[in-house]
């Protein structure tokens, strides 16, 4: 059984539409099944997978695309390959990336590079099992991307686009607020978008929830172009199977859940402003000088959770009374400390 070019393009375009149905899955895994027999995908390494993956994408799409360190990418090298794989790399290429698509990875790639407003450079983050990564984007706003996770970004939000991420399994996000570029995630087939707010995405096989911490976000999905707006304390649920989307309470146990090891929540009580810089640098990637060590010693009570940076100091600065500068990723104070 042979899949041509222009069969697998196709499928790639009614898989990211929802279009399969479980019979035509069905037959999908049945071929990916005898596909199997001949023992030549499971060969590859992760990296031999996603280096061709993105390889074929950059063929269809003709874009240019990174990895998350930066680094371009252009041909799999045949040299990469197991010594059994090279003579038949060319013919068996488009079948493994129909088996990675199955999987549910290729069409979070397609989708990301659909439309024409998105950046041509995309960034790919991945998180293994029981980790959980820090994204920063270009924006200023946080991913606290969970185990088993993959995001795509573009590397620069620029210009008039829409600020566009796509997400497949969990994360916490922190959006820095920007009234006149919407923050959109696609994760399935649900598209969240906000204007600035923090809330937390889980996806599984058959559901997407997403918990609202502060702010507030709207919901939509291919069978609901309507949708739904989520408050905090609140939770989305949208059931796959049923392409339902409804609305609940969230509990105090399930919001602490969502945060739990990172570096989201920033509320102090009457906490020495040493121990504050500590964990601004930790959370923002930052480094802080003071001109006078003894603003270390100054104690503050403030939330400044779910607030940018240069919010954060601006709060501080005006309850101690000094003056700060924000240079890149170096920040300057200067004032009087305390004893």
């Amino acid at each position: 059984m042979v899949m041509k070019e222009l069969e697998f393009k196709q499928l790639i375009e009614r898989y990211q539409q929802g279009l399969l149905s479980e019979r035509e899955k069905q037959l999908l895994d049945e071929w990916f099944d005898a596909m199997g027999q001949d023992n030549v995908h499971h060969l590859w390494t992760t990296e031999n997978k996603l280096n061709l993956k993105k390889n074929i994408l950059q063929q269809i799409e003709g874009k240019e695309i990174k990895t998350a360190a930066g680094a371009e990418l252009g041909s799999v090298p045949l040299r990469s390959l197991p010594v059994s794989w090279r003579g038949s790399y060319f013919r068996a290429a488009y079948r493994i990336a129909a088996s990675i698509l199955l999987l549910g990875t290729i069409s979070y790639f397609v989708w990301q590079f659909s439309g024409a407003e998105l950046s041509a450079v995309q960034v790919l983050q991945t998180t293994a099992t029981g980790n959980i990564n820090k994204v920063l984007l270009s924006d200023g706003s946080i991913v606290w991307l969970k185990g088993n996770s993959m995001l795509t970004y573009p590397e620069e939000f620029s210009g008039n686009e829409r600020r566009h991420v796509t997400l497949q399994g969990e994360a916490l996000f922190e959006v820095t607020k920007d009234p006149s570029h919407p923050f959109i995630i696609q994760c399935g087939e649900l598209t969240t978008t906000v204007l600035g707010t923090s809330f937390n995405i889980k996806s599984s096989e058959k559901n997407i929830e997403v918990v609202v911490l502060t702010g507030k976000v709207s919901l939509t999905s291919a069978s609901d172009k309507k949708g739904i707006v989520v408050l905090p304390n609140e939770k989305a649920v949208y059931n796959g199977l049923k392409k339902q989307l409804v609305k609940v309470e969230t509990v105090k146990e399930e919001k602490i859940a969502t945060v739990a090891s990172t570096e989201y929540s920033m509320d102090f009580d009457d906490t020495r402003m040493s121990e504050i810089i500590r964990r601004i640098e930790g959370k923002f990637n930052v480094e802080v000088t003071m001109s006078d060590p003894k603003l270390g010693n100054c104690m503050i009570t403030a939330d400044f959770t779910d607030q940018s940076l240069d919010r954060t100091f601006n709060m501080i600065s005006q309850a101690l009374g000094f003056k700060y500068e924000i240079d890149g990723n170096q920040i300057s104070l200067r004032g009087t400390g305390c004893d």
